[in-house]
């Protein structure tokens, strides 16, 4: 690839372009086996809503059964994870081993394809090694730009959302500039034999724009890694955007003719992305495509209400889009945040006729979110938007695939803090099913668990959650014969009215208590000043503060609650009660002050499962790895029920990147 120059082939010798087709074998059959397992779910999911028996989310032929059996042994190799590791006061977690063995894969298949037949400890072999590893580094850019874009093509054929196959494109860009190095430092290598190196680099125009190529890509990948990303979201987006633009350039130019459709490819997927989410923006924000009564060119004006615990809640009535529950849009108000878009989960449902998201201020554009709905938040618990108030926001979506919960026997909904974005809507499209139509609906049980550290916390859901309630028990009133069990629990760690201890009632809180992440640390271990947070004071005071903020005489409970304690008196902890008050607590939903035991929790659900069952989380880290191990071990554990589809459990675990 380094030169215009070709590599002698011997008789009977693989030439590079067939290289090249094989490992595209590779990718398109890892492709076609994903598509095909996508296939098989939507059919299942027609037979489970057309099926008029008791138990419509069991396999009811021996292929299904079969089926059913091979999907719980590969997601148990798939779910698993290791168990995470602490460096230097830092908590390492690990992808799940499915995801890992994928970029495992992808590399051995790289690397075996850059050697194959190849010496490399002789000497002459070296240039051959280097054109090699060149050709099979540039036909894997394209792939790269496959996983990359939200208009996603391998995400449409084998339903995996953008977010998690940004994962891969992160880790395909790794494998890339390995074999990029390899390219280089065969070439290096040989030149070295002569002291050539530092000669080619002056005057060898290949090899200018080859090691430019390089550096650029080394830049890309370093950049990318997750630490550096959190630093500065917006500006990683657009030095990503220009890196990658500088390497395709110097790729394109170091390319030789036969090699630089290799480049074209990327490049016609790039326009296809952008073309199609230009196109789709512009429908979907322009009000002369919709009915929406307004007379101004921008169909989506915002309301912006601040609510305890530092958020925003952000309302979009009538917008000229439809979503699904799980999903996201990204949101741009360019009169609070200019040249900003952030990604938020849809917290509301259709039958709501509007678009509502909670956004935690933490720096940047949310912030500015929570300090333009304070500034015009009039009155406490006032929800009405003025004209004023509201402004022009752009949106980019929905995204995101998951499988929709309607088709499961048993549902757990689990979520930490703002995770209860997509565990709410989840919660609330299952119960509007059993409304309209109960006698044909598939799920009969739904288990809902939120951790929380404050009961203000609640008012970000309060109303829904009442509203689910009523609507359980109108249709367990409409409909008195058919069995419908659902059961939410609300997890309180750390919450100013937590009751007086006797003495050694609750302990103090140890290391096993950090494993929910930041949700779940002591108040005394995350305090910063008052003064510090006051971009962050609306009209509800206190209230709108993180409790992680205030100070010490703030209690954290963060003792495990077994399922067979919720009904007993709750932890209590030391320190001086609050004088604040916090806002009652939505009807018949059990509180809870402590952490919840998953395990128990999950495996009670399946206990009573007739069916395939779900479980469905969202929130720190440490959460949702503990979820993926509960899981797995309890899928292990009733290995005897696989292929009656009883015990099948389908895992989501919410969130952007690993």
């Amino acid at each position: 690839m380094s030169h215009s120059g070709h590599m002698h082939m011997g008789s009977g010798a693989v030439s590079h372009s067939d290289l090249q087709l094989m490992y595209w074998a590779v990718v398109g059959s890892a492709v076609w086996v994903a598509t095909l397992a996508n296939a098989l779910n939507h059919i299942l999911t027609f037979q489970r809503t057309r099926d008029s028996n008791l138990t419509p989310s069991k396999p009811k032929s021996l292929f299904f059964r079969a089926y059913a059996t091979l999907t719980a042994v590969s997601r148990e190799a798939s779910y698993a994870t290791l168990p995470p590791t602490s460096i230097y006061g830092h908590t390492l977690h690990f992808a799940p081993l499915g995801p890992l063995f994928i970029v495992l894969a992808n590399l051995i298949v790289a690397v075996v394809l850059c050697f194959y037949k190849l010496n490399t400890e002789d000497q002459w072999s070296w240039e051959d090694i280097g054109y090699r590893t060149g050709f099979i580094t540039i036909a894997q850019l394209p792939l790269i730009f496959l996983l990359a874009g939200r208009q996603n093509i391998i995400g449409l054929l084998a339903g995996i959302d953008y977010q998690r196959l940004n994962w891969f494109h992160r880790w395909v860009a790794r494998t890339v500039w390995l074999c990029a190095t390899f390219h280089m430092g065969f070439w290096f290598r040989s030149w070295g034999r002569y002291n050539y190196i530092t000669y080619q680099l002056q005057t060898n125009g290949f090899a200018k724009r080859g090691f430019a190529a390089w550096c650029i890509l080394t830049f890309i990948v370093v950049s990318s890694a997750r630490p550096i990303r959190k630093l500065g979201y917006e500006f990683f987006v657009i030095q990503h955007l220009v890196m990658f633009v500088g390497f395709t350039v110097a790729v394109w130019l170091h390319a030789s003719a036969e090699t630089k459709v290799w480049v074209w490819i990327p490049i016609g997927l790039l326009v296809f992305d952008r073309v199609g989410r230009y196109a789709w923006a512009t429908y979907i924000n322009l009000s002369v495509f919709h009915r929406s009564g307004t007379h101004t060119l921008w169909a989506n004006r915002a309301s912006f209400t601040p609510l305890p615990g530092n958020v925003t809640r952000v309302t979009i009535k009538n917008p000229g889009t439809k979503w699904t529950p799980g999903q996201h849009f990204f949101i741009t108000c360019h009169t609070i945040a200019p040249l900003q878009s952030h990604p938020f989960t849809i917290a509301s449902i259709r039958e709501d006729n509007q678009l509502e998201f909670l956004v935690r201020a933490e720096k940047g554009g949310t912030r500015r979110f929570f300090r333009y709905a304070s500034k015009y938040d009039q009155v406490l618990g006032n929800s009405a938007a003025s004209d004023k108030q509201t402004r022009i926001v752009f949106l980019d979506g929905p995204y995101g695939r998951l499988r929709s919960p309607r088709q499961f026997d048993s549902i757990v909904l689990i979520a930490g803090g703002m995770g209860a974005t997509l565990t709410v809507p989840l919660l609330r499209d299952i119960v509007a099913q059993w409304r309209s139509n109960s006698h044909l609906t598939i799920t009969k049980r739904i288990r809902f668990v939120w951790v929380i550290k404050s009961r203000t916390h609640l008012t970000w859901f309060e109303t829904q959650l009442q509203s689910v309630r009523a609507d359980v028990a109108a249709c367990q009133h409409e409909y008195p014969d058919i069995s419908r069990e659902i059961e939410l629990n609300i997890h309180i760690t750390c919450d100013e009215k937590l009751e007086q201890p006797p003495s050694d009632t609750c302990q103090a809180p140890t290391a096993q208590s950090t494993s929910f992440g930041r949700h779940t640390r002591s108040a005394s271990t995350d305090r910063k000043p008052l003064a510090t947070e006051k971009d962050a004071v609306s009209i509800h005071s206190e209230s709108s503060i993180e409790l992680s903020s205030l100070p010490g005489d703030r209690c954290c409970c963060t003792k495990t609650i077994e399922d067979d304690q919720i009904n007993t008196l709750p932890c209590t902890c030391s320190g001086p009660a609050s004088q604040i008050q916090s806002p009652p607590a939505p009807s018949d939903l059990s509180l809870v002050s402590g952490r919840p035991a998953i395990r128990p929790i999950i495996r009670k659900a399946l206990e009573k499962a007739e069916g395939e069952s779900a479980v469905f989380v969202c929130g720190p880290q440490g959460l949702s790895d503990d979820v993926r191990r509960s899981v797995v071990y309890l899928s292990d554990e009733r290995a005897i029920h696989k292929g009656t589809g009883a015990q099948g459990v389908y895992l989501h675990v919410e969130n952007f990147g690993w």
